[in-house]
């Protein structure tokens, strides 16, 4: 028969549980590793909608799964094109390391997230292996509305 562990047992062996709202109204709920790789489970309620913060890893995959609703995916190609896609339910995507990237949650939307690979830590983000993307591509991305999204969504 399995046993079931405590939050206590699980961070002491190096599993944390830090769950957080986020400005934009989101709730994240997250499973980390002591690499930094792990599970994020981001519902956006339906009273709310909104982009989050545009970033990029340097060793750090991110595989993004739609549970339900949907979610905007911008992202910055190496020879600085901009693209924009629209995820629906059941709908997968990988964000390459050194690729930023942006996600707009809409109305109760909400995402799975795995957080894979190698962790190049960031001493500014608690060693986690997170790094701003540029303020212009943050700037841009964050001026899209919900019909800028499906206007410029790749087909």
């Amino acid at each position: 028969m399995p046993k079931n562990l405590t939050p206590a047992e699980c961070e002491a062996l190096g599993i944390k549980f830090p769950c957080s709202q986020m400005d934009n109204g989101e709730y994240r709920f997250r499973l980390m590793g002591p690499d930094n790789s792990g599970y994020v489970r981001t519902v956006m309620p339906d009273s709310d909608r909104g982009w989050q913060n545009s970033h990029f890893h340097k060793g750090i995959y991110e595989t993004f799964v739609v549970q339900s609703g949907w979610i905007g995916v911008v992202y910055l190609l190496p020879d600085g094109i901009r693209k924009v896609s629209v995820l629906r339910v059941n709908d997968m995507w990988t964000f390459q390391p050194g690729r930023p990237h942006n996600i707009y949650m809409a109305s109760g939307a909400v995402t799975h997230c795995v957080k894979h690979g190698t962790n190049v830590g960031n001493p500014a983000k608690n060693g986690a292996d997170w790094y701003d993307a540029s303020a212009d591509f943050d700037a841009w991305s964050k001026s899209l509305s919900e019909a800028d999204i499906f206007r410029l969504a790749v087909k």
